[in-house]
C-alpha cells in the first residue's frame, strides 16, 4: 500500500489532524512497520494537497471529497468489518491470535485491504505478512473463504505465557 493511501485512510478516519498527529497515527498503524522519515511526510502531504486529495486549514489535514472518492475506489466491493470508533479499543484487545498470509500479487487489492482491516482490528504488524492480536469474529472469517483467500492465509493461537 502506497504512503498516499495510508495518508488518506487515516485522515478519512480520524480528521481533521495536524501534522504531529497525524505522524504519530501513520507511525503506530503503517503497514510498512518501519518509522517514516519527516520530511518525506511533509513532501507527500504538500504533493497530496496540490493533486486535489487532501487540503489544510489552519495546520490540520483532512480528505477533500476528491480524496474521499479515490479512497472508496481503491476497495470497491471488498467488505468492510470495523467502524473508525473501534480502533482504539481493539488496540487495548488481549493479542493471543498469531496471522500468517502470502496472499499472490493478482490479488494485491485484497492483501491491501487485509491490512487495513488487521489494523482496524486491532492487530500489530510483527513483519510485512505476520501479524498479531485479538481473536477475529466468524463473520470476517467466512468473507475471507468467500473471496478465496483463506487458503492463503494461517491463523496461530498463543498464549500469554507463549509469548516473549
Amino acid at each position: 500500500m502506497s504512503l498516499n493511501k495510508e495518508i488518506l485512510r487515516i485522515t478519512a478516519r480520524y480528521h481533521p489532524l495536524v501534522y504531529s498527529q497525524l505522524y504519530e497515527y501513520l507511525y503506530e498503524e503503517t503497514v510498512y512497520g518501519k518509522k517514516l522519515n519527516k520530511r518525506s511526510l511533509s513532501t507527500v502531504l504538500n504533493r497530496m494537497k496540490r493533486n486535489g486529495l487532501l487540503k489544510n486549514k489552519d495546520g490540520k489535514w483532512s480528505p477533500t471529497a476528491g480524496g474521499r472518492v479515490y479512497l472508496e475506489k481503491i476497495n470497491t466491493g471488498i467488505k468492510k468489518f470495523f467502524t473508525p470508533g473501534t480502533i482504539v479499543s481493539n488496540r487495548r484487545k488481549f493479542k493471543r491470535i498469531i496471522i500468517v498470509f502470502d496472499i499472490p500479487e493478482k490479488k494485491r487489492r485484497y492483501r491491501d485491504w487485509l491490512r487495513m482491516e488487521l489494523v482496524g482490528f486491532g492487530f500489530t504488524l510483527i513483519q510485512k505478512s505476520v501479524w498479531l492480536g485479538p481473536g477475529l469474529p466468524k463473520e470476517f472469517i467466512e468473507y475471507l473463504d468467500e473471496a478465496g483467500l483463506l487458503k492463503h492465509i494461517r491463523f496461530f493461537h498463543a498464549e500469554e505465557k507463549d509469548l516473549i
